[in-house]
């Protein structure tokens, strides 16, 4: 058959699969990302973003961040010609896409190509814009990120005027401060192709698994809302009961006990009976396993880190059970504070540099252990008290003085030291035994054993609780974690082995300085708006779409930042409870906590936050400030909110 003229538009194959004159099994062209569907969200083959990372050649950057497109690292030129380096990203003054030049359409003109200002966009925003630009020249304006409205540095403003004009030029240059540090760089180069002239995505760029880490994150979004076959494997719509009794349930129902299902014509009243987007979130614990289209019951005893059987016995009533969680809920934000202290004692950096020692190397290992365990705990605080809302007490965010274990532990804030490991592994050695003998009335030592003993009394009593079945896997998933601490803490004591606590440990006991002072301040404020988030989203259930528990997430990031400054400088933070001494001498009562005195003092610690934060004049700190207060004033912005709508 002659060849016929190819129609226009027509597609022609560009990669080695799609051109080769046989089938290569197991690798059809559908399967390429070149052939395959890309979107900027969860749910498709493979993210955009992560794709145009690389849009600049010898540049990486991140879209994946509320504050913008931040640069994470020079790969090549242009960057490395005009003397950038990843020395010139550092946490404490962050670079980012604070401009971008190019052909957004076939029908510009290279006179008429658009500048895009970004400042005040976030890295999806600025995404939009690079996801644009054709191929062919572009232009880029790299710099510290600064406070909307604030005057530009010169060159930026220079740069922002004419950046068309530098890249029809092809002009790349760094302005850097008397400092050294760089206030404004432009980069010009032709957008990047992705593919090679064989239709292959260079190794050298992107990592294996790079171009889809980011979908379905957070999986559980898609799980309730793609319809059927999509996830057909994982996500079944419709599936039986574990005992087979009923052929047709609701897999995503909130209520778990085996009812039938409504017919599939009453979409909306399915809908009201299956968990939320947040539910899902919540409670994606309690979604069993589905075999052959059957739901499956708990898995059965056996291993040393699976649940034994309760043992038969005296058992804690509801009441006597949230009175524990009570408590388990100070013990948890104790041990938080406790091991974040300790990770801060270790002379690592908040990053790890290309360039570390051994030494550096392994403190920091067994520092991101240590804070992996903290940041554990406090979600156990979120879930301890998810669990006394089952039972219908309210949110407890109070922490406890004193432990309670064979000798009574009392908080302090104090050095990872060879003797305080020790205990942390201790209190986190696994007790997968709970006897309720009243001939060995002994309590459970270690932190898990106390859940087990609440996970015994509810599974052999579940009639007893409502939402039984879901407290059950709550506590379960507690006991769990407290496994992988164990071995977290047993990694540390690998990371350290050989080293004296001369050469793994900071001296936290300097004498504060003025600057450090303000820091102390600053730390203990954003402690303070920490925990009156946590009340005020605990309060709510976090109704506002996460809002106030993401607040509470970035809060505990720029306070970790802070904390970390402080380290540095040989002082350790403080961890001050909110107005502790006001607290004490007024008796705050339930009553006051239910009219969201949490709320109103996290409130007020952000706003003495702010201040605190544009008083501190250190020029190295200037990048962290102007993140903080963004921050700081997004959280103002949402507890107001909160207060506004019944808190």
């Amino acid at each position: 058959m002659p060849d016929l003229p190819a129609p226009d538009g027509k597609f022609f194959p560009r990669n080695l699969t799609a051109r080769a004159d046989y089938l290569v099994r197991g690798n059809p062209s559908g399967t390429r990302p070149e052939s395959g569907v890309d979107n900027c969200f969860p749910g498709l083959e493979f993210d955009q973003r992560n794709l145009d990372t690389g849009f600049l050649p010898g540049l990486r950057v991140d879209f994946h961040r509320d504050e913008g497109a931040r640069v994470l690292a020079f790969t090549g030129d242009p960057a490395l010609a005009q003397g950038l380096t990843d020395a010139d990203l550092t946490d404490e003054r962050p670079l980012f896409v604070r401009a971008v030049c190019g052909r957004t359409t076939v029908d510009q003109t290279e006179q008429q190509a658009p500048t895009v200002n970004c400042e005040g966009m976030s890295g999806l925003d600025v995404w939009r814009h690079v996801h644009d630009l054709l191929p062919g020249p572009i232009a880029v304006v790299l710099g510290p990120q600064v406070a909307t409205g604030a005057t530009l540095v010169p060159v930026v403003a220079d740069a922002l005027r004419d950046l068309n004009g530098l890249r029809t030029n092809a002009t790349s240059f760094v302005q850097r401060d008397p400092e050294g540090q760089v206030e404004a760089a432009v980069l010009t180069a032709d957008r990047a192709r992705y593919l090679d002239d064989d239709g292959v995505i260079d190794p050298d760029v992107y990592a294996p698994g790079e171009l889809t880490r980011s979908l379905c994150a957070p999986w559980q979004y898609d799980f309730r809302d793609c319809g059927c076959f999509y996830w057909a494997a994982s996500k079944p719509d419709v599936t039986s009961s574990a005992d087979g009794s009923v052929p047709e349930i609701n897999f995503l129902r909130r209520d778990r006990r085996p009812t039938p299902d409504l017919p599939s014509d009453d979409q909306g009243q399915r809908r009201e009976l299956e968990f939320t987007w947040p539910e899902v979130i919540s409670n994606w614990n309690v979604l069993p396993v589905v075999l052959d289209d059957r739901e499956q019951p708990e898995p059965s005893t056996g291993s040393p880190w699976t649940m034994p059987a309760p043992a038969t016995g005296d058992l804690l009533t509801p009441e006597q059970v949230a009175d524990e969680l009570t408590t388990l809920a100070g013990v948890e934000h104790a041990l938080c504070v406790e091991y974040l202290y300790a990770h801060y004692s270790l002379d690592a950096p908040l990053r790890l540099p290309r360039s570390a020692d051994e030494l550096t190397r392994r403190a920091h290992a067994a520092g991101q252990e240590v804070f992996a365990v903290a940041v554990d705990e406090m979600r156990h605080l979120r879930w301890v008290n998810e669990a006394l809302a089952m039972l219908g007490r309210r949110p407890v965010l109070d922490r406890a003085e004193v432990i309670e274990r064979e000798t009574d532990h009392r908080f302090s804030l104090e050095p990872l030291t060879e003797r305080r490991l020790q205990w942390f592994v201790d209190v986190e050695a696994p007790s997968r035994t709970f006897t309720a003998d009243p001939a060995d009335p002994a309590p459970p030592t270690s932190l898990d054993g106390m859940y087990v003993r609440l996970h015994a009394s509810v599974v052999r009593q579940i009639e007893q609780f409502r939402d039984g079945d879901r407290l059950a896997h709550l506590i379960k998933l507690i006991i769990d974690e407290g496994g992988d601490h164990y071995r977290r803490f047993r990694a540390v004591q690998r990371h350290l082995a050989g080293l004296t606590e001369e050469q793994y440990l900071r001296p936290l006991d300097t004498a504060p300085g003025v600057l450090e002072r303000e820091l102390l301040a600053l730390s203990d404020e954003y402690y303070a708006m920490l925990i009156g988030a946590l009340q005020a989203s605990l309060e709510r259930f976090d109704t506002a779409a996460g809002a106030l528990m993401a607040q509470s997430r970035r809060m505990m990031t720029n306070m970790h930042e802070v904390n970390h400054v402080l380290a540095r400088r040989g002082v350790g933070p403080r961890f001050t409870l909110p107005d502790q001494a006001r607290r004490a001498a007024e008796k705050v009562t339930d009553v006051q906590r239910a009219d969201g005195w949490l709320t109103r003092e996290a409130a007020e610690a952000a706003a003495r936050a702010r201040e605190a934060i544009g008083a501190l004049g250190e020029p190295a700190l200037r990048a962290m400030v102007v993140r903080h207060q963004a921050d700081t004033s997004g959280l103002l912005a949402a507890l107001t909110r909160a207060e506004g709508n019944g808190g």
